[in-house]
């Protein structure tokens, strides 16, 4: 199966956008000390990077000089990371069994984007630039594998777009001493876990104070997964 050159183009594209917006995560947590994932984010800059390159090699400036090698040693370093974070969550019986499902999540994509460096090498060089010949050329060397990755990614993407209502911000009450209830705001944590508060200073008078550094936007880190998965699905389809 091949797609056109102009598709190719556009997830390329949007995969370079969706690296540039992690970094930019990256560098407003550290310099406004705002709590976030750097590990999900720093593999997410790296899948975008990682994709864009196998479907338009113009943007690969490392094509052909261990390009291959270096990137299946990044992602399975990466599965190794979101493996154990897993195994950590699944253990930790006060967060709950989702606790598992966030980094189980990271741990497909990084499988994937193994599975794509290890089963297509060659399309790190011709990548889909003319309608996918060297995708298509390459294959995957166990299509049903590369398709049951893609079943599973599109399954995340599916389950990441259900919970996105969830990771608003949430309103609750404070209510002290008989003083009219305040608002205050909690926190959905990004790795699916249960809400926990954000830390709330009463002042004798009842009203709360709410920290002035609450977490990266949790919607948008969702938006990042579901497109990164959208497009992981489409080049594994695409080898077939």
């Amino acid at each position: 199966m091949t797609g056109p050159s102009w598709l190719a183009g556009g997830v390329a594209v949007v995969m370079i956008a969706t690296a540039v917006y992690c970094v930019s995560r990256i560098v407003a947590a550290w310099r406004w000390r705002r709590p976030t994932e750097y590990d999900v984010d720093g593999v997410h800059v790296l899948m975008g990077v990682g994709m864009a390159g196998m479907l338009v090699p113009r943007l690969n400036p490392a094509a052909g000089s261990g390009w291959d090698v270096g990137g299946a040693a990044v992602f399975g370093a990466a599965m190794a990371w979101f493996g154990w974070r897993a195994i950590r969550g699944y253990r930790d019986r006060q967060a709950g069994p989702q606790a598992a499902a966030h980094p189980g999540q990271h741990l497909l994509a990084s499988g994937a984007m193994l599975y794509m460096f290890l089963a297509a090498p060659s399309v790190t060089a011709g990548g889909l630039a003319a309608g996918g010949t060297a995708m298509a050329a390459a294959g995957a060397r166990i299509p049903t594998f590369a398709l049951l990755l893609a079943v599973a990614l599109f399954g995340y993407v599916i389950w990441t777009t259900d919970r996105l209502t969830s990771l608003a911000p949430a309103a609750v009450t404070v209510t002290t001493g008989g003083q009219a209830s305040v608002p205050a705001v909690v926190t959905v944590a990004a790795g699916g876990q249960a809400p926990v508060p954000a830390a709330v200073t009463v002042a004798a008078d009842g009203q709360a104070s709410v920290p002035a550094a609450p977490a990266m936007s949790l919607r948008l880190a969702a938006g990042c997964e579901i497109v990164m998965g959208v497009a992981m699905g489409y080049m594994l389809i695409t080898m077939l």
